[in-house]
């Protein structure tokens, strides 16, 4: 992540501080934020932004930051609930999920903060009001984030005495969550006409053509950094519309000319021929296999593949499995043999080393780990797949929305990414009838009951998959067979 640090800044602190001066105070609830923004507001430009946000207007927004974009000295916000006062930034600071914009007018009074979550605005934090609009994220991730960034800017700045107009140095790309990162952030940069760069350091997927012609101006003036985020796809009902197609698309294609790719493509279709001259037919599966060692685990995942293996017989003679899990940032220097704290890739590498294990007795069986690999290069291999198995959470990401490969996904009762991009023919969701809860496995008492849906692993008893793959592969033609209980 980026930090930017500018000098002459202000020394800021959360309203529970009595020790600071009661205008330097930022109104900061304790627990909830009141989602009464769109009343409270009172210019009527920031009355337009909150609107077009909260009955998903794109344009508009799209507009603005634009504007932000091509201002070559500090751009001009008005305050939004003081009239006719105009403000202007003086930093950014990032935290956890969030963005925070410090602004104030030319006498460093009137101060203001922006907070971008997954929208250009989530929320709005000043001396008199603070709120965020209906469509916000949570009030505890906003909360407890801005209370952090001041905290770590007060004891770098102790000496500050005043603010100075910041100019916009460029965009960050740095959700550290790869479905708020393409679906938040990603999604919207390819749609605007920027002339800024990407300034975060660790992203997920940074498209070449957005560098080119852009370097890093050396700028002397205090700087600040935003989002390019417009709506949230939560907020917009995690619909798939022309913004979600020029992104996948944009992903896909940014992925397959990247240095290196026909030598990947000349060594990929070398194994693959090798693998079939082993078995001595060319009936090989080659099948991209999600798993997780971290949240939202099918527990029989690690068992899976042997029985897959033995109810296919009648029709492959050799399998190749991609399996997919924890994905790296791009231009990252971290080594992910073993895993670190910066890379917590340990739960899948072991979830990976059992699968191999149990996968030793099967000739013509290979198995390719992609954990720690990039977007880009496992959206290279996926190329080679013919069907894939994944989680429905990010972990559908390459195969299905980037790479367009059929195949099935599954989740537990509750949690499914983008369920109107499931198709029902080419890709299907395992029938939530047939899936068990079974609870977080990584918390115990009350910490485990107030899990999200988000952690929560299941079971779906391998027959059911088998069955699917069976009838979408349409294999019944050569043999009448579907799986049984092992």
């Amino acid at each position: 992540m980026l930090y930017l640090q500018n000098q002459n800044q202000k020394q800021v602190k959360a309203n529970t501080d009595s020790h600071i001066p009661a205008k330097l105070q930022f109104n900061i609830p304790s627990k909830k934020l009141p989602n009464t923004l769109t009343q409270k507001v009172r210019n009527s430009e920031w009355k337009k932004i909150i609107y077009a946000i909260e009955h998903q207007k794109v344009k508009p927004i799209l507009e603005l930051i634009n504007k932000i974009d091509k201002s070559q000295n500090s751009p001009c916000l008005p305050h939004p609930f003081r009239e006719s006062i105009d403000t202007f930034p003086t930093k950014s600071i990032r935290e956890g999920m969030c963005n925070f914009i410090f602004f104030s007018d030319l006498n460093n009074s009137n101060e203001w903060i922006l907070c971008q979550g997954t929208s250009f605005a989530d929320a709005i934090f000043s001396s008199t009001y603070s709120g965020k609009h209906k469509l916000s994220i949570n009030d505890k991730t906003i909360i407890n984030s801005l209370k952090r960034a001041l905290k770590k800017e007060n004891k770098q700045n102790q000496t500050s005495q005043e603010n100075n107009k910041a100019v916009f140095a460029g965009y960050l790309l740095d959700q550290t969550r790869p479905y708020h990162h393409f679906y938040d952030q990603l999604k919207w940069m390819v749609h605007l006409k920027n002339t800024k760069p990407v300034v975060s350091k660790n992203s997920f997927f940074r498209p070449k053509y957005l560098g080119k012609g852009m370097r890093l101006k050396r700028i002397t003036e205090p700087t600040f950094s935003m989002f390019p985020s417009v709506i949230g796809s939560n907020q917009m009902g995690m619909r798939l519309d022309k913004y979600t197609n020029k992104l996948e698309k944009v992903v896909y294609q940014d992925s397959l000319r990247s240095r290196g790719i026909d030598t990947l493509n000349f060594q990929w279709n070398k194994f693959i021929k090798n693998i079939k001259k082993t078995s001595g037919k060319n009936k090989t599966l080659t099948l991209w296999f999600g798993i997780s060692g971290q949240k939202r685990i099918w527990i029989e995942q690690e068992e899976f593949l042997p029985i897959l293996i033995e109810q296919l017989k009648p029709w492959f003679d050799s399998f190749v499995f991609l399996i997919d899990g924890f994905t790296n940032y791009e231009n990252s220097t971290y080594k992910t043999e073993k895993g670190s704290k910066l890379i917590p890739i340990k739960q899948d590498l072991e979830v990976i080393n059992s699968i191999r294990k149990k996968l030793s007795p099967f000739p013509n069986t290979s198995v390719l780990s992609l954990v720690g690999e990039t977007y880009r290069k496992k959206i290279q291999y996926c190329q080679s797949a013919d069907f894939f198995i994944a989680n429905a959470g990010a972990g559908q990401l390459v195969p299905h929305r980037f790479c367009k490969k059929p195949g099935i996904l599954h989740s537990n009762e509750k949690h499914c990414v983008f369920p109107t991009g499931i198709n029902n023919t080419t890709v299907k969701l395992v029938d939530k009838t047939l899936v068990k809860d079974v609870g977080n496995l990584f918390a115990k008492g009350k910490r485990a009951e107030r899990s999200g849906t988000g952690l929560i692993s299941y079971s779906i008893k391998s027959e059911v998959i088998i069955n699917m793959v069976i009838e979408m592969l349409e294999l019944r033609d050569e043999g009448d067979q579907t799986a049984s209980n092992p």
